[in-house]
Order: structure tokens, then sequence, then C-alpha cells
């Protein structure tokens, strides 16, 4: 696992260093918990940049050790913030059974053509079955990050790239120094002849997209890859299809999300 990770960093650095900054910007797709971006990464972009408000709606069918059902809301605020809300729907057959309210959000702090920057923090509260008898604070975790994106072109293809560094300040109730990191990036597939509707979008991580779930392993060097597909190329609305496999380092945790985003602009 150790070589193929350390493969896996290599190609998202070469991209790092390889680009250059007058390329287009991401097409908006949401991530596993309903904020702009990757995968699990987030973007320092928001879903809707250039209007004072978007709404998107996103869902998520994560399989692998079970299934999940992510249903998510996303609004965009005034070019500077975005906010998501999104609910895990884990097994709950019997009293085994959990889901999670996630909360995001960031602030653009810096937003320059295709380059910008923001502050984001996340919030996560387990509930269902398993935990029920559990002190209702001791299920929440949050942490918070920094992340950068920007555009450019590899091999004259267009590509976004984000880098996010965060620390988990809290996971079930204790008090954590985990250092947490990702990056990956948005590739256009053969812009002259898809016109910019194919995407391939991947990111690695040492963290999941949150505390409790079953369905992609934390802790460790995580890499998920798929493609990204949007066919509505409207200024107002727009249609996204992400369609990814997920911890693909590792045999015992590997699964699939189909991830699909609807959303306008006013």
């Amino acid at each position: 696992m150790s070589k193929g990770f350390n493969k896996i960093v290599l190609i998202v650095l070469t991209l790092l260093v390889s680009t250059s900054l007058f390329a287009e910007s991401s097409v908006g797709g949401t991530n596993a918990r309903g904020l702009t971006g990757l995968i699990v990464t987030p973007s320092a972009h928001l879903g809707w940049d250039d209007s004072d408000f978007g709404l998107d709606f996103t869902y998520s069918l994560l399989t692998g050790n079970g299934t999940a059902h992510i249903p998510a809301v996303t609004i965009s605020l005034f070019k500077k913030a975005e906010i998501a809300l999104a609910y895990d729907f884990e097994e709950f057959d019997d009293n085994t059974g959990y889901g999670n309210i996630l909360v995001g959000g960031k602030f653009q702090l810096y937003k320059e053509k295709g380059t910008a920057l923001a502050l984001g923090g996340n919030f996560e509260s387990v509930t269902g079955p398993r935990y029920e008898n559990i002190d209702s604070e001791l299920r929440n975790s949050s942490d918070v990050y920094i992340v950068a994106t920007y555009s450019g072109d590899f091999f004259d293809l267009p590509a976004v790239t984000s880098m996010m560094f965060g620390w988990q300040i809290l996971a079930a109730g204790d008090v954590t120094s985990s250092f947490n990191y990702s990056m990956g990036f948005e590739l256009g597939l053969f812009p002259d002849k898809l016109k910019n509707f194919v995407y391939w979008i991947n990111d690695f991580s040492n963290y999941s997209y949150a505390v409790y779930q079953d369905k992609i392993s934390e802790n460790r060097g995580i890499f998920n890859t798929g493609l990204r597909i949007d066919p509505l190329k409207d200024n107002n609305l727009k249609l996204i299809i992400n369609l990814i496999g997920t911890d693909l380092l590792d045999e015992g945790s590997r699964g699939f999300m189909v991830n699909t985003t609807f959303g306008f602009s006013l």
C-alpha cells in the first residue's frame, strides 16, 4: 500500500508544480458531505462563486461495508460563504444502526480568477440506536481547516487543484491533536472532443468524510478517484454527477460512490 500511495502523492505533486494560473475554474461539484469540492476534500471555491445566492441539492450513495445514503443541501451566500447540511443514513435494521448529522461551512478569504483561499469548519453529531445510551455531548466531533485552490493547465488539459490542512478539535467528546490533510485535482478530459463535459477527479487524505461511518476508512492514506460529468453547462442551473471508486489502496475497504448535485443561482 505504501508504494502505491507514494505514486499517487507523486502524481498530484507533479500537477501542483506543472500548472499555470489561467485555466477555467471548477465546475462546482460537491463532496461526500455536501460541500463544494472533490470527494472528501473541500474546495476554496463556492458552489456559486459569481452569484449572491445559490442553492444546491445533493444525494450520495456509498457502498462498501454496507450502504449509506447522504442527502445534503448547500447554500452559497454573497460570493463569500457556503453552508452545507447533510444527513448520513447508515443501516437501521437492528440496534446497531446509526446516522450522522453533518454540518459544514467555509468563508472565502481570497479569490482572484481561478485562485482562492478559504477557512472552514465541520461539525458532526451521531444519532441512532447504537448510540442512544451515550451522553449527547460524547456524540459530537468538530474540525477546522484552511484550503487553497487554483486553476491551471496540465499538458493542455484544464486542471483545478486543492490542498487542505486542518485540525480535528473534538472527536467523540475528547479533545484531540489530529492533523488532517488532503489534496487532489479535477482534470478536464479531452476538452476539444468532450467539450468540458467530463472530468477526472481524485483526492487522497488521512481522514474520511465523517468520523462516525464505515464506508471510507480513516486515519491513514485514502485514495479516491473517478469521473465527474457536467452535462448542463448553464450559468444559472447545475447538474453534476460523480462516479467514484473509494479507498482504492485498501483491499478490504474498497467501495463505490454515486453523487448527484442539482442546483440553481439567483
